[in-house]
């Protein structure tokens, strides 16, 4: 399933700001509420109809099913094209995981087109934009909106708001997700390959000499227990440690894959520090450092963290003990060096190579000085 803004003859750029609709009066308030509790049934019945039949492909759902819909709840026919078709994008989200589990639609949100919905500036000094409602089986609303420092920043650096707005509700409170689009630049064909190695003690090392982010540890030893404000911190902390990481003579830049690093680990740790692992948000770090080079025209990849820090890139060999904590010796021909640093090292190692892992490096190794 294409999605309409990867159709645009140019390629874009995607991103999201999120604005709580915090001066809405009490009938706005509950017709809003009606309509999201609507729109989640509706494609929690989808979900349903598209899982029982196991319909994991990217068609979209035939006029008979919408149909169904349409009778059962009362809604239009585009309306109910719409959530059928955000039904299926969440059948297909767990299509090849394993096991399969049915979604289940927690949350209350509903990604509104221009079919039902026009966003244009506010006549007057009180609010910035004024969102419109109706039209299409969306309930017919006026919706005023203050804009917040974070959308301002995307509007000043060259964004523009898409037609598409995503309405959602968290606890009591609504908010409305400004959808915001950009060429994408051409990716850099000068610069160099660069290495990077994370972690939550040492933080973000680069195999150029950059270091972020070390204040990140002494952040989070003294959390006591997981809680949403310690991970609201952790968030700010790494967002703008990414900040400062300078991409300019960059071209490739590679990082380990994390993504089942925790798999089969469960047990092996202490409670304690699983505790202070838990808070290193690898997906979100992950997402940032995507949206960092996408904009900078940087290509990432990501190679297999396998023996990277007990590697030695002089000699090619590589043993459990040239590791010890923070410092790498090798055994073998006696180079010493960072051991974060030296996993980054081996990481642009890979990409100069074009290879996924050190297992499929051949000898003799280049070296990195």
């Amino acid at each position: 399933m294409i999605k309409a803004h990867k159709k645009s003859p140019k390629a874009l750029m995607r991103r999201s700001s999120r604005v709580y609709l915090n001066d809405l009066n009490t009938g706005k308030v509950k017709t809003l509420k009606e309509f999201l509790c609507l729109c989640h049934d509706v494609t929690q019945y989808f979900v349903d109809l598209f899982w029982q039949r196991q319909d994991f492909s990217a068609r979209l759902a035939d006029l008979d099913t919408i149909h169904r819909a349409t009778e059962r709840f009362g809604i239009t026919t585009r309306l109910a094209q719409a959530l059928a078709k955000q039904a299926k994008e969440c059948v297909r989200s767990v299509a090849k995981r394993t096991p399969k589990r049915k979604p289940e639609l927690h949350n209350h949100t509903a990604t509104l087109y221009y079919h039902f919905v026009t966003v244009e500036p506010y006549n007057g000094d009180a609010f910035d934009f004024a969102i419109k409602f109706g039209g299409s089986g969306a309930p017919v609303v006026l919706i005023p909106c203050k804009s917040t420092a974070h959308l301002n920043s995307f509007l000043n650096d060259g964004w523009k708001l898409s037609r598409t707005i995503r309405l959602g509700r968290r606890g009591d409170k609504l908010f409305v997700d400004f959808l915001l689009e950009k060429e994408r630049p051409a990716l850099k064909q000068d610069g160099r390959v660069v290495g990077m190695d994370s972690n939550y003690k040492a933080g973000f090392v680069f195999s150029d000499g950059q270091v972020v982010g070390q204040e990140i540890y002494a952040k989070i030893q003294p959390f006591q227990k997981r809680q949403k404000h310690t991970y609201a911190e952790v968030k700010s902390l790494v967002g703008h440690a990414l900040k400062q990481v300078d991409l300019s003579n960059v071209k490739v830049l590679c990082v380990e894959n994390l993504k089942c690093v925790k798999h089969g680990k469960r047990g092996k740790f202490s409670r304690g520090f699983n505790r202070r692992l838990s808070h290193w948000i690898y997906s979100y770090t992950s997402r940032l450092q995507e949206q960092d080079c996408e904009e900078q025209g940087v290509r990432l990849e990501r190679k297999s963290p396998f023996k990277t820090s007990q590697f030695c890139r002089m000699c090619g060999k590589w043993d459990r003990r040239n590791r010890k904590g923070s410092k790498f010796l090798c055994v073998n021909c006696g180079h010493e060096d960072d051991a974060d640093h030296n996993s980054s090292k081996n990481l642009e190692l890979l990409g100069v190579a074009g290879k996924y892992g050190l297992r499929s490096l051949t000898s003799p190794q280049p070296c990195f000085n």
